[in-house]
């Protein structure tokens, strides 16, 4: 299994992710910041040493957009790199537009530590093969010819 060593949290709320950024700290997990798509698109494209990024860790909403405009400016600069989408909010049907979507994995905090570094390690692990998104068969189909009484 791959290790995560860095990871790039992409949010706009401090307090929400502080827990979160110490637990990745006690785990010797570099963390980098950005507050919305923009910040996320200038970390990603600096190339230095000390900001490679193993793994993208985004907020399900981000001012401007979602997690979907995260995991489209991944796809394109750091093609690759798995991004797990956070939400407070369990909605089995967000999770499934993620993994559709092309997420690596889907959680709802809080985790511990240990759950926290299994989901981001396994992520990683997973992310050598290109994902295909869309690929999930669906569970139900909303324009179904059978009709529910």
């Amino acid at each position: 299994m791959k290790t995560v060593r860095s990871v790039l949290l992409v949010h706009n709320e401090p307090d929400a992710f502080r827990g979160l950024e110490e637990t990745l700290r006690e785990q010797q997990v570099l963390t980098f910041h950005a507050h919305d798509c923009a910040e996320a698109r200038a970390l990603l494209k600096d190339k230095s040493n000390d900001k490679h990024i193993d793994l993208v860790l985004t907020d399900a909403v981000l001012p401007g957009g979602t997690w979907r405009d995260a995991i489209r400016l991944v796809g394109r600069i750091a093609a690759g790199t798995p991004v797990v989408v956070m939400s407070r909010i369990e909605n089995m049907r967000l999770y499934l537009d993620t993994q559709d979507g092309g997420a690596a994995d889907f959680i709802v905090p809080p985790l511990t530590g240990r759950e926290l570094g299994y989901v981001l390690n396994l992520a990683v692990d997973r992310a050598a093969p290109p994902r295909i998104v869309g690929s999930r068969a669906p569970i139900c189909r909303e324009s179904s010819e059978y009709q529910f009484a």
